[in-house]
């Protein structure tokens, strides 16, 4: 494991952190970023933990800004740091393109984040069994682009030396990988969980796409009322109603079965508002409103209406009417983020 090498596309928030706690594993880590991005990556990166509210130095990768710099390197992991939609779009497409005919006849394995895996794929022109669905479970955010209300016991002038800011979400897991393929799954996780920081977990694909309606469709409802404290939200009833039968028609498509229906009698608008609070409550300190109004009304808008589109498509594959998750996304299309 020590003598792993892997390369991450993109240098935001989930590269870096990503890239911090596989050098902790003992990984060589490389990024391929756009020219822009070299200045602030050639000074040593400030990782400021919400957990123990330390500075955290992250040094000694390497820089690439093209695939023909990256020469004979030969990767263990290639990971897409990019969100879904900018994966998709033509400049990304290209990249993806050009470092698939790179590493096609080696044995790297492709980690895509949501919404972008399969393009990966697709782009990259791998088989299935080299690219795997995975992303980070950290909160992480770029403190140049960003200033969150800060709440105790925030140390605030080392959070201001930081490049960085990030969080684990919970449970010490730092990193999901979907069960398919497994291989890839595996040895990721392997990799990763020798970071003595957090660890990786491995989620089946059909409990992921159960749960993901859960999430996109929470992130829709905050952005329709203004991204405001989980208690605001609380209190539009007519707003959460909406938002749970559009949960629960998801969750009763065909290919969740019988755990799918089960599940979704435990989805109303109490449920749903008691667990807003209660992450609200995970965040701490940080902000988890302003965070999300930066990152899922932003930076992911895109990549998450998209997961919606993708699940209205299935469920009116199958003859599905998916009213409430109509209503809900019409409404959302039409929104203009603040």
């Amino acid at each position: 494991m020590a003598n792993k090498r892997v390369l991450i596309v993109g240098a935001g928030a989930l590269g870096i952190v990503t890239g911090y706690h596989l050098q902790m594993a003992g990984a060589q880590i490389d990024f391929l970023v756009r020219p822009g991005r070299l200045p602030a990556l050639a000074r040593p990166q400030l990782l400021y933990s919400f957990e123990d509210h330390q500075l955290h130095p992250f040094h000694g990768y390497n820089c690439y800004t093209s695939v023909a710099e990256l020469k004979e390197n030969l990767y263990d992991f290639v990971l897409v740091a990019l969100d879904g939609a900018t994966c998709r779009g033509a400049e990304a497409t290209a990249l993806l393109a050009e470092l698939g005919d790179a590493i096609r006849g080696t044995s790297a394995f492709v980690i895509g984040g949501p919404g972008g895996r399969d393009h990966c794929r697709d782009a990259m022109r791998l088989p299935d069994d080299r690219v795997v669905m995975g992303t980070m479970l950290m909160l992480g955010y770029q403190t140049d682009l960003i200033e969150l209300p800060l709440n105790p016991p925030t140390d605030v002038a080392k959070l201001a030396q930081a490049s960085i800011g990030y969080k684990h979400i919970g449970n010490n897991i730092g990193f999901m990988l979907l069960s398919e393929p497994a291989g890839a799954a595996r040895a990721f996780k392997a990799l990763y969980d020798r970071s003595g920081v957090s660890k990786a977990t491995i989620m089946k694909r059909s409990m992921f796409e159960m749960f993901v309606p859960s999430f996109v469709v929470t992130m829709a409802m905050f952005e329709m009322k203004g991204w405001p404290c989980a208690a605001v939200l609380a209190a539009d009833r007519e707003l959460l109603e909406l938002g749970s039968r559009a949960i629960k028609e998801s969750m009763r498509l065909p290919q969740f079965g019988l755990i799918g229906k089960m599940l979704s009698l435990t989805i109303g608008p109490g449920r749903m508002a008691k667990n807003n609070l209660k992450t609200e409550q995970v965040y701490l300190p940080v902000d988890w409103s302003a965070f999300n109004r930066f990152h899922h009304g932003g930076k992911v808008r895109e990549q998450n209406i998209q997961l919606l589109r993708d699940i209205f498509a299935s469920g009116r594959s199958k003859g599905r009417a998916m009213p409430a998750l109509t209503e809900l996304l019409e409404h959302l299309e039409a929104h203009t983020p603040n």
